[in-house]
């Protein structure tokens, strides 16, 4: 099957409805023919198989942060967990990780300040804490926020932000920077 075309009467020429099959048919409703279904009418399969385990996909969230206590670091990214820092985390926990950052002055006024890191809390508190805190946006609100609740924290959740290998790099570059456990 072909079709003229004639274009102001200077070019004429012949384009071919379909390109050469071979001795295949061409298929114009193809979902009729390709689809997840095994037998004629029925319904395809959205649900994986009974009993199959996910191996990739979103990470496990916990309930309470004590959860999350014996969760063992997967980096040790010192290097880009300083710059992932750098990025996120300075303007209000400070270079020192104080709390002293830029931020921290106005939030002495409009809600609560940055945790200053260096303190015993912080240092006697897990890897897996430290993750934790990170993940749902600071110590304070973290229960609130794992419960389905909302955060009044300025620090935002950063599960929603960074991945989980920017988080651990981020705990590997605090625990190196003020020791601890």
């Amino acid at each position: 099957n072909t079709g003229d075309a004639n274009i102001g009467g200077a070019i004429n020429f012949k384009l071919p409805a379909f390109p050469e099959t071979g001795s295949n048919r061409v298929q114009v409703f193809t979902e009729m023919h390709y689809q997840p279904s095994y037998r004629t009418q029925e319904s395809p399969r959205l649900l994986p198989p009974d009993g199959s385990v996910p191996i990739t996909g979103a990470e496990v969230v916990y309930a309470s942060i004590d959860e999350y206590k014996n969760l063992v670091r997967t980096s040790s990214d010192v290097v880009s967990g300083q710059k992932l820092f750098t990025v996120n985390c300075q303007v209000c926990h400070g270079q020192n990780l104080d709390g002293t950052g830029p931020a921290a002055a106005y939030m002495v006024t409009n809600g609560p300040v940055p945790a200053n890191l260096r303190l015993d809390l912080t240092k006697n508190s897990t890897d897996g804490e430290l993750f934790g805190l990170i993940s749902c946006g600071g110590r304070y609100f973290c229960n609130s926020v794992l419960q389905g609740g909302e955060s009044q924290s300025p620090m935002p959740e950063f599960r929603r932000l960074l991945s989980e290998e920017e988080r651990w790099a981020i705990v590997a570059y605090i625990r190196g920077a003020i020791g601890g456990q």
